[in-house]
């Protein structure tokens, strides 16, 4: 009897350790419901399709360097997913040319963002933005943009022959609506023989679509016309060759959003470019305000827009040549006087990106239109921000600062600083073996001061020179001459 009862006891012991056990081993283990989804669970298989998302709504995240597959996936469960209440899609990764990019969307990322703003994220009149980091990574709105200048309809190109030289080749990327070689001579694009970060895009690509067909289907004829005013400073020299690289980003009427921007410059790095023309820009509030609309002392930073740069672009010595931007009557930001539009346009007042991080990172160069001793009226201007002004061929009865359209001189004249950027890369192209053995060390803002006195010295005839009169609006007065030699009188009695 003993015996029997000492057994029923033990087996009593036994069952009720194995339980015990179980219990531990279930608790401790993770194995369920709490182990956070990898992010490729949420990624949209066909992102191009149906209608496009609203910009606003969706969010860029970057990881920072040494953030793990894990520390992603926990960060999109506690901010985004949170344990399965939330949407989230990731909609696109950009891939082999940076696989740390995102662009997600959903439920879950726009009460994210609300969050954000309403513990001092940034907004305005008009709709809401964020930027910044949060642990393992950056994050910001996904920006529209547009190019602001006037657009007129392209009807007929006069290609003229190319002229042939020889000299080192200099790889320039173009952001823009694309190119049309019944515009653009077929001889300046880039050719490779090697693969690219994105198959199939070994020679241009297209981000609005995600192929290869970056064909400009803009009715102005935008990107081409960019391109040719490239082009022809570089024919003007004979000096070196070029390389055309077409990055196409915005669409037929002009619209784009910051995320191909970015996956656009990773594109760029692999593709080995020297130089990239940025004819465009977004504005964004000085100030960050809170939920109810009051500003608050912190100001606005774009940390991913700066981060991503650096680390794709300064680090290897790419120049971004960009646009100063152009007056934006919609900027409204209860800071200013609306009446007060020389305030506007003013970039120590305003922020508009990329051009206004010229100050902080060296290889940008920020470019504007001048006639004179005057900014264009509609442009931007500062002499912190804006390293040099290019000489407009003219101006017409409305104030317009204008330059011939290098397309057909019997088309339409082209106004606005991102038909003064692309001057700007062409003379920096154009001249590019004169200061290229200084950016085989990491470029500074020594160096960029060095580019532009080298540039200063060349005679053939001379192209840059300071205004003593736009010392207040750009850096040093400084001018870049377009129309050189024809114009040759007039450059000499501009710097008298």
């Amino acid at each position: 009897m003993l015996n029997a009862v000492s057994k029923t006891t033990r087996s009593i012991t036994y069952t009720g350790f194995m339980a015990l056990l179980l219990m531990v081993i279930i608790s401790g283990c993770n194995c369920g419901s709490g182990m956070p989804k990898d992010w490729t669970t949420y990624q949209v298989k066909s992102p191009y399709e149906g209608e496009k998302p609203d910009p606003y709504k969706q969010l860029i995240v970057w990881l920072k360097p040494g953030t793990s597959r894990q520390d992603f996936n926990k960060w999109l469960q506690d901010s985004i997913v949170k344990k399965e209440k939330n949407e989230l899609k990731v909609r696109f990764v950009c891939g082999s040319c940076d696989s740390s990019l995102f662009l997600i969307e959903g439920k879950g990322v726009e009460l994210y963002m609300q969050g954000e703003v309403a513990n001092g994220g940034t907004s305005s009149k008009g709709k809401p933005k964020v930027t910044g980091e949060s642990g393992p990574l950056y994050f910001s709105t996904n920006i529209p943009l547009r190019f602001p200048d006037q657009r007129n309809q392209a009807r007929e190109a006069k290609l003229s022959p190319v002229a042939s030289f020889s000299g080192s080749e200099v790889k320039v990327a173009v952001f823009d609506t694309g190119i049309d070689t019944a515009f653009v001579s077929a001889s300046f694009l880039y050719k490779a023989a090697d693969s690219a970060c994105i198959p199939g895009a070994s020679a241009g690509w297209n981000f609005t679509r995600g192929n290869n067909n970056w064909l400009d289907d803009n009715p102005g004829k935008h990107g081409s016309t960019v391109t040719k005013l490239i082009t022809d400073e570089v024919e003007r020299y004979q000096k070196n060759k070029v390389a055309i690289l077409p990055v196409k980003i915005f669409t037929a009427d002009g619209t784009s959003d910051l995320y191909s921007i970015l996956c656009g410059f990773a594109y760029a790095k692999n593709r080995k470019v020297d130089i990239i023309n940025a004819s465009f820009g977004y504005y964004e509030s000085r100030h960050k305000y809170d939920s109810s609309g009051e500003a608050i002392p912190e100001l606005t930073s774009p940390v991913l827009l700066k981060a991503f740069i650096e680390e794709h672009l300064t680090k290897h010595n790419i120049l971004l040549v960009t646009a100063a931007g152009n007056k934006d009557d919609a900027m409204e930001d209860p800071e200013y006087n609306p009446a007060d539009t020389l305030q506007k346009r003013n970039l120590d007042s305003v922020y508009f990106y990329p051009a206004s991080l010229a100050p902080v990172l060296p290889n940008i160069i920020a470019v504007t239109t001048v006639y004179k001793n005057e900014v264009s009226p509609t442009q931007n201007f500062s002499n912190n921000v804006v390293d040099a002004g290019v000489h407009a061929d003219g101006t017409d009865n409305a104030g317009h600062f204008y330059f011939t359209n290098p397309l057909n001189a019997a088309l339409p004249p082209v106004s606005g600083s991102s038909f003064a950027a692309p001057v700007a890369t062409g003379k920096l192209t154009a001249w590019y073996h004169t200061y290229k053995n200084l950016l085989t060390a990491p470029v500074t803002f020594s160096v960029k001061d060095s580019i532009f006195s080298i540039l200063k010295s060349q005679s053939s005839p001379a192209f840059l020179y300071n205004q003593p009169g736009l010392a207040g609006k750009v850096k040093e007065g400084k001018v870049i001459n377009k129309t050189v030699g024809a114009n040759a009188q007039t450059l000499s009695s501009l710097q008298r």
